[in-house]
């Protein structure tokens, strides 16, 4: 770790003010100290000179998870993309949940023309006689849906009713654990995450009977553990690729009584970490959209400040702000948007993606 103003990983007190439990299951579990946490056999770090024993490893945890016993268990994978087709800047998600308890896996896929403001998506449920991920690696077949392939290089093809994809994900650099260990606590859950944050993306993607060649990046995020989607609790996620070659990942998440914990995975370019409190995102959320089909609330532009790190970001959505996911009658927004500001004291700016599951409570 190379900042006295970011967080030691090692400093297990430094790490539990900042985040609360969060800090302390990250901690307890890469040292296997926790009996009350799910068995893990600690790795090496997946992350290549960053010193931090890891309890996720992608080499093989891209392989179905086995549930704990007597949880409600979600297993989940996705990716975001922004490509370039013909001139047009193109937001892809593509996310699949294995909900092993049931009510029905899940598949959500977005398309989002960021140039013309174009959006569809598609989101629905898979028995399990239709819906299969291996539990020896990254396999996943469904009725459309096939998804191959390794941490280095993986494929993935598609069919839903708007159109379809046949993309080729290659991963460029390390990957991110979140914590630094790829164990944290989630509404008082331990979960557990990684993402490969530069992937090469290519391939072909067919939109209302065209299709069109696409060049870009993925970051592809893998996470697995209770579900903690129930009512009440909502969060908000968000990936940045800077400049300088760092990746950030910042989870915002607030529980139904208002409790909220919002903090930043910083992944740097020579292989080291950083773990930093974030002002939650509710203070400075705005330019608020209200669905007209689920009636939740959405904001479309916030300010990510993580002071620690000499960090301020203005994130806003771009094209169609109605970029909302359907399923069941619930919604949760997936959009490609754009951020700009300080970053290390530096000016930056870029793409990026924003999720936000649940509605937002009118202040």
């Amino acid at each position: 770790m190379r900042r006295s103003t970011g967080i030691k990983l090692a400093a297990a007190a430094t790490l539990t003010a900042l985040l609360g439990s969060t800090a302390s299951a990250s901690l307890a579990l890469a040292n296997d100290t926790d009996p009350a946490s799910p068995a893990r056999t600690v790795t090496t770090s997946t992350v290549a000179d960053s010193g931090i024993p890891a309890v996720v490893d992608p080499a093989t945890d891209l392989a179905a998870q086995t549930p704990d016993a007597n949880e409600e268990w979600a297993d989940s994978i996705y990716f975001t993309s922004r490509v370039k087709a013909r001139g047009h800047d193109i937001g892809l998600l593509v996310h699949t949940v294995r909900l092993p308890e049931g009510p029905g896996n899940l598949l959500l896929v977005s398309a989002h023309d960021a140039t013309t403001g174009w959006y569809e998506s598609y989101a629905t449920r898979f028995d399990e006689g239709d819906y299969s991920w291996s539990t020896q690696s990254l396999d996943i077949k469904a009725p459309g849906l096939r998804w191959t392939g390794n941490a280095e290089r993986m494929s993935v093809s598609l069919d839903v009713p708007w159109g379809s994809l046949d993309l080729v994900l290659q991963a460029r650099g390390p990957a991110l654990n979140y914590g630094g260990t790829g164990a944290f606590t989630l509404f008082d859950h331990t979960n557990y995450e990684f993402a490969l944050p530069d992937m090469r993306t290519t391939g072909t993607v067919t939109i209302d009977g065209r299709r069109q060649q696409v060049t870009g990046r993925s970051w592809l995020d893998r996470q697995w553990g209770p579900n903690v989607g129930t009512p009440g609790n909502h969060w908000s996620w968000m990936n940045f690729n800077m400049p300088n070659g760092d990746a950030v990942a910042l989870w915002d998440a607030v529980s139904a009584d208002g409790e909220t914990h919002t903090w930043a995975t910083v992944l740097r370019e020579d292989g080291s970490y950083e773990v930093a409190a974030v002002e939650p995102l509710a203070e400075d959320a705005g330019k608020f959209w209200t669905s007209p089909t689920t009636g939740q609330r959405y904001p479309t532009r916030w300010v990510a400040s993580i002071p620690a790190l000499d960090t301020r970001l203005t994130v806003r959505i771009v094209g169609n702000p109605g970029q909302e996911i359907i399923l069941g009658g619930n919604g949760r927004l997936e959009a490609t948007a754009r951020f700009e500001g300080t970053y290390d004291g530096a000016r930056v700016s870029g793409k990026n993606f924003a999720e936000m599951f649940g509605d937002w409570p009118a202040s």
